[in-house]
């Protein structure tokens, strides 16, 4: 196989620009920050280590809750999954992610529990602050609309407020506090 000509000058060319393109991207260290532009950026300081929460006060035989946020290979969306650890072990509960649907033009986000129930919703971004709205069931096992508040408090802490929609308000259900190990 001969590598001369007018062809091989075009395939010269073209990877190197393959290559100068892709260079930043293999460049990094570490966690990954997401492309400037893209919708997801703001989420950006959630990725990385292991983000805890004690849960001992949730119910008999809870300890903590642990939450992993991480990009997706090509940094258009943030995967995460969360376990609940209790004295009788772990239960991989959530799995899912945020990512930008360009139909409604919003943030959102997907994820299944342990049982496969898919649960999904718009994510606003104010500030510190991410809210995070869906339909699910309460703590009595009704199905109520929800709303999640995560709030920036240190790029190592979040505060994460559980509430239901009770006419014109919202009734607190749970709050944790996250702090990340290992980032």
């Amino acid at each position: 196989m001969r590598f001369s000509g007018p062809s091989f000058g075009k395939t010269a060319a073209l990877f190197a620009l393959l290559a100068a393109l892709s260079a930043p991207i293999f460049a990094q260290d570490g966690p990954r920050a997401a492309a400037p532009g893209k919708a997801v950026a703001p989420l950006a300081w959630l990725v990385g280590g292991v983000w805890t929460a004690d849960a001992s006060k949730l119910g008999p035989g809870m300890k903590r809750i642990e939450t992993r946020y991480q990009w997706s290979d090509n940094s258009a969306f943030v995967r995460f999954n969360t376990h609940f650890v209790t004295e009788k072990g772990t239960l991989k509960n959530y799995d899912g992610q945020f990512f930008w649907n360009p139909a409604p033009s919003s943030l959102e986000v997907w994820y299944t529990d342990a049982r496969n129930a898919i649960t999904q919703g718009p994510v606003r971004i104010d500030g510190d602050t991410m809210e995070i709205s869906f339909r699910g069931e309460d703590f009595e096992g009704h199905p109520a609309d929800l709303r999640v508040l995560v709030v920036r408090v240190t790029n190592d802490r979040y505060t994460w407020d559980l509430a239901e929609k009770a006419g014109d308000g919202w009734k607190a259900l749970a709050s944790l506090t996250y702090e990340r190990a290992g980032a």
